[in-house]
């Protein structure tokens, strides 16, 4: 049972709100169904919600429901954990300041560094009470430690499966769980472990060998992939020339931890036949946060664990729907560490319900990762590049597999040099990266105004390195340039 051995598996499994949970609205019917207890028990939600019942539930109720869950571990955060106290203290705030949702950007953000620096500050249980601690680094670099009790273990469980059932996962299904083996992060190990526990199949299958991974999907009948979006997209095109990838059967495939652009995307689905999903998950609040629906409109939030909202980055102001902003996340049920208005510096935008997929109508969405903020940078006289703008142009040409660029300075000129893992014919490849290049308003203008050099290309062949997990796309060698 892996990272939930210390669990008892038929007490645990009584406690779970998703085990009678089925279908593809599976992740409301969780919603609800949390919304529902709290309702009952709580006269100040009863009161907030303005009911005596709950006949019928809409997106306003779960925005009231968010709100007294907001202020709910607010509350806790400030009483038990060491860094909250001192923090809202100094900023003269607390739960009872907040009246509305509006009133959510009087806190003051949570930044990662902070968790990074000093991550038992943030701890609001003691330590008997830990029950799974994970180390994660992210895509900065800097590591940051999160501590789980029992109950926020049973919560991840819980969103994790209502999850995976809201994209049509049943029991009689298996999940290939694909994350390249990493011992500080091991978010495939807590999948595969709360798929088991929540009596789901799974399959942990980490080898970047293609053969070893067709050949566990067919020795267990796979059925779903989830894992590492560069992964899954780096098997995909080194086994479809190999293997008929339509024929094992597959019937979704959901990517995870990265951004997952449209070309990769669009060619994985004509690799497999399959509808291709974005997840967002964050480490820090317990790996399961959003997911995407065959409808593509955007990911389903687990409204009961979590609130999300987008912000301007440099004002902190909050964000309209269907506006870009910085994600910032506050987890509304944990224990051992609780996040309040938690910076991701992932960049997307909050959409209203309903979703149309039609099986959604009271939560709010996520759009698509549009990109991270620390991984952007400025070429020319201040143009932005960031690897989702490589990724659809570089990726779209036939038979590169990945990339890496590295920018550095001659004189006063910006140089980009482009590493591409590449199959095929060498001049034809050329010629297509530099038009796929020139086609990018960012490096037209910064070449006409002749502040960078022509972009160098060169090319190693596809396969013949190894597969880097979280590796950086852009690396950037400049000295004391003003990044973003």
């Amino acid at each position: 049972m892996g990272v939930l051995t210390k669990l008892k598996v038929k007490i645990a499994r009584r406690k779970l709100n998703s085990m009678n949970i089925v279908g593809t609205d599976s992740l409301e019917k969780l919603i609800h169904s949390r919304f529902e207890a709290d309702f009952k028990k709580s006269p100040e939600l009863r009161a907030m919600v303005g009911k005596d019942s709950l006949a019928e539930i809409t997106a306003e109720d779960i925005n009231t429901y968010q709100l007294y869950k907001f202020k709910e571990s607010m509350r806790y955060a400030m009483e038990n954990s060491h860094y909250y106290k001192k923090k809202y203290e100094a900023a003269g705030i607390s739960p009872d300041d907040i009246h509305t949702l509006d009133d959510i950007s009087k806190v003051p953000f949570t930044d990662p560094d902070d968790l990074a620096a000093n991550s038992l500050a943030f701890c609001a249980v003691s330590q008997s009470k830990v029950m799974r601690a994970f180390t994660t680094s992210g895509t900065t670099g800097n590591r940051k430690r999160v501590f789980f009790t029992q109950n926020d273990v049973l919560n991840i469980v819980d969103s994790i499966a209502a999850a995976v059932k809201s994209v049509g996962m049943t029991e009689t299904d298996t999940l290939q769980v694909m994350f390249p083996a990493v011992s500080a992060w091991d978010p495939g190990l807590m999948m595969d472990s709360a798929c088991k526990l929540a009596g789901l199949n799974s399959v942990v299958a980490s080898s970047a060998d293609i053969d070893e991974q067709i050949k566990t999907m067919r020795d267990n009948n796979t059925t779903y992939l989830i894992g590492l979006t560069s992964f899954i997209y780096r098997i995909t095109m080194l086994a479809k020339s190999k293997y008929d990838l339509k024929s094992i059967g597959i019937k979704t495939i959901i990517c995870s931890a990265e951004p997952l652009p449209e070309i990769m995307r669009k060619q994985m689905i004509e690799a497999w036949g399959c509808p291709v999903l974005a997840q967002y998950g964050m480490t820090e609040m317990g790996l399961a946060t959003a997911i995407e629906c065959a409808a593509y409109d955007g990911m389903h939030t687990s409204g009961a664990y979590f609130f999300v909202e987008a912000v301007d980055p440099v004002t902190g102001e909050s964000k309209p729907y269907g506006e870009s902003g910085e994600l910032i996340w506050t987890s509304l049920v944990m224990e051992g560490t609780p996040l309040i208005r938690y910076r991701s510096r992932d960049v997307s935008m909050i959409l209203p319900p309903p979703c149309k997929c039609g099986c959604f109508s009271t939560i709010r969405r996520v759009a698509k990762i549009q990109g991270r903020l620390d991984t952007q940078t400025k070429i020319g006289y201040g143009q932005k590049i960031f690897p989702a703008l490589f990724d659809e142009v570089l990726l779209a040409v036939p038979g590169v597999l990945s990339y890496k660029l590295t920018l550095t300075r001659e004189a006063y000129k910006d140089k980009l040099s482009f590493l591409l893992e590449y199959a095929g014919d060498e001049e034809e490849g050329r010629k297509q990266v530099e038009s796929a290049l020139m086609s990018l308003d960012e490096i037209k203008d910064a070449l006409d105004n002749d502040l960078i050099e022509p972009p160098e290309i060169s090319f190693i062949e596809a396969g013949s390195i190894d597969f880097v997990p979280k590796s950086k796309a852009i690396i950037d060698m400049r000295e004391n340039y003003d990044a973003p």
